[in-house]
């Protein structure tokens, strides 16, 4: 895999996915893993739910895999499919054979994941990372979007703050010092720390070469936010720290440009809401639109 490959050597690469499978024995829904071949590589899918429900596909955020949603997967399985994917960037169970260059490429590999999956048309929700890969396949790849759900997407609304990016550069640097500190930094949930959610987060950075090719989130244009014809849902958090210019602005734009929006700007939660605000985001998951 050479430069592709996000891990350290080849143990680091055996014990985070041993740490990645100890958390999904404690997943509260019951569940089956799928790999998906395409063009950039094959690519690991959390199914839960029945056969049945209507697809919801799950993007998670950098630096956090299918696990993550394991705060408010169970009353999601009970409503819908749920397609739980990792990542083919990061370190996860995902493994890239053809680099992924850009937003053309996401869509393209998003695209062909979901054929494998035998999922034509779906409702995508992603955080963080994911969110902002979400709003990537409303903007080109309508036909596949019945609805979005973008929780914290990056970038997206805004420029990412210099903040943000000086502290996660850090925790990728030293991670052994920076990775917990600066994810704790993004919560706002006082007991995070003690969450399987940045508990993986944290291993991850540890296992993970400090510098290797990632596409970076960009915020989108006027024009292209405005071409997203699914009805939307966006949800920051009132302690959001990713966006330069602050979190109620990212909001405004999202509500002034997008054509069929419902935003909300959420009390006492940072940037990773599936800790800071699970009921909230579940109400919102559930809503018909």
């Amino acid at each position: 895999m050479g430069s592709l490959e996000p891990f350290r050597s080849p143990q680091a690469r055996a014990q985070f996915i041993e740490m990645y499978d100890a958390v999904m024995r404690n997943w509260p829904a019951a569940f089956e893993e799928s790999d998906v071949a395409t063009a950039f590589g094959s690519t690991h899918v959390v199914v839960t739910g029945a056969d049945s429900a209507p697809p919801l596909v799950l993007l998670p955020g950098a630096a956090a895999t299918a696990s993550m949603w394991g705060p408010i997967i169970a009353p999601l399985s009970a409503a819908y499919r749920c397609y739980c994917i990792d990542t083919i960037t990061d370190a996860n169970k995902s493994i890239a054979t053809k680099r992924v260059r850009g937003a053309t490429d996401y869509v393209d590999w998003l695209r062909q994941t979901l054929t494998g999956l035998g999922v034509e048309n779906a409702t995508v929700a992603g955080l963080s990372y994911g969110g902002w890969l979400a709003a990537l396949l409303g903007v080109h790849a309508p036909e596949l979007v019945n609805r979005l759900v973008l929780m914290s997407p990056a970038a997206t609304f805004a420029r990412i703050s210099t903040q943000w990016i000086v502290r996660m550069v850090s925790a990728t640097i030293v991670p052994s010092v920076l990775a917990e500190r600066s994810l704790l930094w993004a919560a706002s949930r006082p007991d995070a720390a003690s969450d399987p959610v940045i508990a993986v987060a944290v291993a991850r950075f540890l296992s993970c070469r400090a510098t290797r090719p990632l596409p970076q989130p960009a915020k989108l244009t006027d024009g292209e936010l405005g071409r997203i014809c699914a009805p939307t849902t966006v949800l920051l958090g009132d302690r959001e720290v990713i966006y330069a210019g602050g979190p109620a602005a990212a909001l405004a734009r999202a509500e002034r440009l997008i054509p069929s929006v419902t935003a909300r700007l959420l009390p006492n939660a940072g940037h990773i809401l599936t800790l800071d605000a699970p009921e909230v985001v579940v109400e919102e998951m559930m809503a018909t639109h």
